[in-house]
């Protein structure tokens, strides 16, 4: 799956995929309404018009699509027959981005079926087009890389491109003139932050620097350097005054916005830090791979409180309803209760025998679920840390459990209930009052890793590796529905075809050919 987009009226999801195709889903019920199939190469981008379909448009629903490709085109679909209205042809490489104005009519460029469309491509060029007249109103140089993504300011009137020359253009979409050019890090950006009042964006890099942008304007504030490594995490305080920059060079670096200064350095974890975020109150909390937790007093550029305890890699973290408890689960096999106050551990839940996966509390905070590579599913008192029940059924790991969001229809033998998601290819549901396994479900062809419950709590949806999603009645474990594209090549025999090169062979089985 390459991209997604809802349909103007929000009934209908497009999805472009590798396969060459493009799939037209209700998202009621999550079948597929149709399936387009002119591309022949990968299908990069959908987008639909921002115009309610009309008479002239034929759109019975959702109106016009527009997809582009690695195929080098651009078409329209009249969704509602299925049907390609137009391609348009000009880029000489991949078309990675298309988007529609937001602004249906911009008088005198265009007022047909689809407005204003741009394109970004691996030709190092944008092109606006005209959907009235089909034709391609102008192309944008200036890029000295591929362009992979566009898109449209609110009013229309401003477009922005963003390269992989590391610099991200603004243009004026009525004239094709280029107002602006930000020169940006010069490897990735990773974590982006605004300011509390919306005026400066911060960005992080591997390049081991943060910018701060006017981003109104365009303008580079400045440019923060001093990590001696890939940044990770950054966060604005709230009173927008200091930026707190996480790195894997193990430190947390404080800066004062308004100079561009590090006036604290934060030494104290021994391997990677990954986050970071302010509390309300001003403390910094901050993890890390060394398996700790920290806060630290900003004003002081002291660590109040380390919370460890963990030896090993933590997989999954909750916290309870109310805000006050941290629940955090651990490949050390424990689970690790922390009073968000006071940075108290008030519990450590051990119970599993091997690595825990995940962890959940119950919606009236009294309980936590785990699971584990040990097989089982608990559940526990976290308040007396006792362990109230055991699920065992499961035949191997465990990785991911849930509880139902209320409880379920009285005809279904009372009690709320729990759900588990397993490497068995199983999902099982239980009934937490009585520990039995009300219903295993099966139908996945591989490991099931993700399991979650309608907002009513009477449907239970599967996700696994056989590439499907499974729709599960609580109440009966039957299978309601399977949620499958199917594969561009199902079923099409190529054993002796001669000529195919390996990786040709591979790619075909890949969207279902046989072998």
């Amino acid at each position: 799956m390459r991209s997604v987009a809802f349909s103007l009226d929000g009934e209908i999801l497009a999805s472009g995929s590798a396969d060459c195709t493009i799939k037209l889903w209700d998202v009621h019920d999550g079948k597929c309404l149709k399936t387009l199939t002119e591309h022949t190469g990968w299908v990069r981008g959908v987008a639909f018009s921002p115009i309610p379909p009309t008479p002239l448009t034929k759109g019975g629903y959702g109106g016009i699509l527009a997809s582009c490709s690695s195929d080098r085109t651009i078409k329209l679909w009249d969704i509602s027959q299925g049907k390609c209205l137009k391609t348009y042809t000009g880029h000489s490489n991949a078309v990675y981005s298309i988007a529609f104005s937001p602004v249906p009519l911009l008088p005198p460029l265009a007022r047909g079926v689809g407005g204003i469309l741009v394109s970004g491509s691996g030709d190092r060029t944008v092109k606006i087009w005209d959907c009235n007249t089909d034709t391609c109103i102008r192309t944008l140089h200036g890029h000295t890389n591929e362009v992979c993504s566009v898109a449209f300011s609110p009013d229309g009137h401003t477009l922005v491109c963003v390269s992989l020359d590391q610099t991200v253009k603004l243009w004026d979409s009525r004239t094709g003139q280029c107002l602006k050019t930000w020169y940006g890090n010069t490897d990735w950006a990773l974590p982006v932050a605004f300011s509390p009042d919306g005026q400066i964006l911060a960005s992080g890099s591997n390049d081991k620097t943060v910018k701060l942008w006017d981003w109104q304007t365009g303008n580079c504030i400045r440019s923060l350097q001093g990590h001696g490594d890939f940044i990770y995490g950054i966060a604005f305080s709230p009173d927008g005054q200091t930026l707190a920059i996480a790195s894997t060079d193990s430190s947390i670096r404080l800066w004062t916005v308004s100079t561009g200064k590090c006036f604290q350095i934060l030494q104290g974890h021994t391997d990677w830090v990954y986050a970071v975020a302010f509390h309300p109150n001003g403390i910094l909390a901050s993890g890390s791979a060394d398996c700790t937790v920290k806060l630290w007093d900003v004003s002081q550029g002291k660590c109040c409180q380390t919370l460890t305890g963990h030896s090993d890699k933590i997989f999954g973290i909750a916290f309870a309803p109310n805000g006050q408890i941290l629940a955090s689960a651990s490949a050390d096999q424990t689970v690790r209760l922390w009073d968000y106050q006071t940075g108290n551990c008030c519990k450590i839940l051990d119970g599993h025998n091997n690595r825990v996966y995940a962890v959940v509390f119950s919606p009236d905070g009294k309980n936590l679920a785990t699971c584990s590579t040990d097989r089982t599913v608990k559940l526990w008192d976290w308040q007396t840390g006792e362990c109230l029940k055991t699920f065992a059924g499961h035949t191997n790991w465990v990785f991911s459990v849930a509880f139902s969001p209320i409880p379920p229809n009285p005809q279904c033998v009372g009690g709320g209930i729990i759900a588990s998601a397993s490497h068995d290819q199983t999902v099982r549901i239980w009934d937490i009052k009585t520990g039995e396994c009300r219903h295993i479900c099966t139908g996945h062809t591989h490991l099931v890793s993700a399991v979650t419950f309608s907002p009513d709590g009477q449907t239970l949806a599967s996700g696994s590796q056989d590439q499907t999603v499974r729709i599960w009645d609580v109440c009966t474990g039957e299978c309601k529905r399977v949620l499958r594209a199917k594969r561009l090549y199902e079923g099409m025999n190529i054993a002796g075809v001669k000529g195919l090169t390996a990786a040709t062979i591979a790619t075909l089985q890949a969207l279902g050919a046989l072998v």
